[in-house]
């Protein structure tokens, strides 16, 4: 164990601050008055599970390192020497850059993590259901699977712990590095990725950071990663980029979303490929990616969620000031690595003639709507103008007003003034969606309010109003993130509850939100002590949710229902009018 780490468990933050501000327990956690602000109401919160505190009045957060170097204005160094002292634990010279011998510890690990797998993949009798998947099911050559020294991870419960112990590996910092896991029950430990096919995560500098499993033997999740570690972040990551670099900055990059996608397209010659590795691609990475080009060419799958990751890229990146391309999946495929598997030459040239973005967004959004009716006319502008509103240059803007106004048959003025506009006018068809412009910590905030009141109860509560919710009963994003992170946890068959573990399964860019959320203070809102009116406030926050959700889901039908009765599609009609009328009678 590293001495950062050593000292943390000697010394407890709630002792610690406890030292300086008066706490006073409030459930789970203890609040006081906040040492870095003047206030007179409490607002500075400490968790002793998570050992951190958080002010919502200043913002001031973070460990015990950092509450001594802000309380007693100090830089790190001295900080750690001060704690090391109250700990009663001796520095060596080491400990003062803590970091990089962590990280060199977690490097060895992770490179005999990947030699291991790789050997038991193409050596081992134990990994040749990995390497028919990959070779037969997949199409790679032996020569690929070198390169990217992808693995197999035997369906065992311990072969790579035991491996790793005989090089003299301790247990401690193979959990640190994310490979083996402990136990749910009846102590010792088991190996992460058992049963996958993985696929070691590179750094720029070729040491392995981290790992992907993609089961084989259809178990849940499909996809595992190698959660947050001292060497891998998710949100600056991106894989290949180590391998793709050079052809990146002659060519431009290519973003997909998946490992496969990059592998097929490296083995067809496509070298100028990164993926993000099953998250939405972040600012962040793009700002990695920016180091080596201006030009990005986004081939995301062809699918409606695959259209939307999109959106959410371009829009980052535009911001970045890229030159954005999209390439244009050729149907019937439904991503690149299809493609690919049957017309290589097809692949490559719909990556070659990929579209200008703004080509993309208006043929995605004519076929997903009919041009021939004034209702369908409508329902694409209302998808194109907050596209184009944005776009400050007068050129392009003229450019697709010309081009949308021949499309759907209406003048270029009509067009042109909408897209200047920002809106159709109207009613404002998003109840609930104004909600989200509110702070996350804020009562009028539902969605939020929600999942901080969830994290207060029961878990029994906790798993009841989690499971009648839907990913599509959000708006939020980050509410949606830090949602599936929750339900995935409470899936596990938990007994109790360990919010440490629900922080570990979100994106790394939530897991703040999570221990804010977590956090809040419900003083002067409701007794969060007592059970029954824990549970009546959930319920009640719930129902108006579900009533919200159910509200855009039939604005939604009723739409549809309209297209459907001017094309004279009765059974359409009828199947539609059910579905809002259960909606009717369930929650509004």
């Amino acid at each position: 164990m590293d001495t950062i780490n050593e000292i943390k468990q000697k010394i407890d933050i709630v002792d610690l601050v406890g030292s300086y501000v008066s706490l006073k327990k409030a459930g789970r956690n203890y609040k006081g008055i906040c040492p870095f602000h003047s206030e007179n109401t409490p607002s500075f919160m400490v968790s002793p599970e998570l050992q951190i505190f958080k002010c919502f009045g200043c913002g001031e957060a973070g460990d015990i390192f950092k509450f001594v170097e802000k309380i007693e204005g100090i830089e790190f160094s001295a900080a750690l020497e001060q704690l090391a002292a109250k700990a009663g634990i001796k520095l060596e010279k080491k400990d003062y850059d803590p970091e990089s011998a962590k990280r060199k510890e977690l490097y060895q690990i992770n490179n005999l993590t990947a030699k291991y797998y790789h050997y038991v993949l193409t050596k081992h009798p134990e990994g040749k259901i990995g390497l028919q998947y990959l070779t037969e099911k997949r199409k790679l050559t032996p020569e690929t699977i070198d390169f990217f020294q992808m693995g197999y991870a035997p369906d065992t419960w311990d072969s790579l712990h035991k491996f790793l112990k005989k090089q003299g590996i301790h247990e401690n910092e193979m959990l640190d590095a994310g490979v083996i896991s402990e136990k749910s029950s009846g102590g010792g430990y088991i190996d992460k990725f058992r049963g996958r096919v993985v696929f070691p995560f590179k750094g720029i500098d070729g040491n392995v950071v981290g790992f992907n499993g993609r089961t084989i033997l259809d178990r849940e999740p499909k996809y595992m990663n190698t959660a947050e570690t001292a060497v891998f972040h998710k949100s600056t990551f991106l894989f290949n980029l180590a391998n793709a670099k050079i052809d990146i900055k002659k060519l431009g990059a290519v973003i997909v979303e998946g490992q496969m996608d990059v592998i097929s397209a490296y083995q067809e010659g496509i070298k100028n490929v990164v993926a993000s590795s099953g998250t939405a691609l972040a600012e962040s990475q793009l700002k990695i990616l920016q180091r080596y080009t201006n030009d990005l060419t986004f081939c995301f799958d062809a699918d409606s969620a695959g259209v939307h990751a999109v959106y959410r890229a371009v829009e980052i990146a535009e911001k970045l000031g890229f030159n954005i391309k999209v390439t244009v999946i050729p149907s019937p495929y439904k991503d690149l690595d299809e493609v690919l598997k049957a017309d290589p030459e097809k692949a490559k040239t719909a990556i070659r003639d990929a579209v200008d973005v703004y080509d993309f967004y208006i043929s995605s959004t004519l076929k997903a709507n009919s041009k021939e009716s004034a209702l369908g006319k409508k329902l694409i502008l209302e998808a194109l103008v907050p596209v184009f509103s944005k776009i400050n240059n007068p050129v392009i803007v003229d450019h697709y007003s010309k081009m949308l106004a021949t499309e759907l048959g209406l003048s270029e003025d009509t067009v042109t003034t909408m897209f200047k506009g920002g809106s159709l006018g109207g009613y404002n068809d998003g109840a609930g969606e104004d909600d989200q412009r509110l702070p996350l910590l804020s009562r009028d905030n539902p969605e939020g309010y929600f999942l901080a009141l969830l994290l207060k109860a029961d878990i029994d509560i906790m798993r009841e109003y989690a499971y009648k919710m839907d990913v599509e009963d959000f708006l939020n994003p980050i509410v949606v993130n830090i949602y599936e992170a929750l339900v995935a946890y409470l899936k596990e068959d938990r007994k109790s509850f360990n919010i440490k573990q629900v922080i570990k399964k979100a994106e790394e860019g939530h897991h703040d939100n999570i221990s804010e959320l977590y956090l809040w203070d419900f003083d002067g809102i409701i007794e969060v002590n007592s059970p029954q009116v824990l549970e009546r406030e959930i319920d009640s926050v719930f129902k108006r949710i579900k009533k919200d959700s159910a509200k855009r889901a039939v604005r939604v039908l009723t739409e549809k229902i309209k297209v459907a009765e001017l094309e004279k599609d009765w059974d359409l009609v009828l199947k539609l009018t059910k579905k809002v009328e259960r909606l009717k009678k369930m929650f509004l």
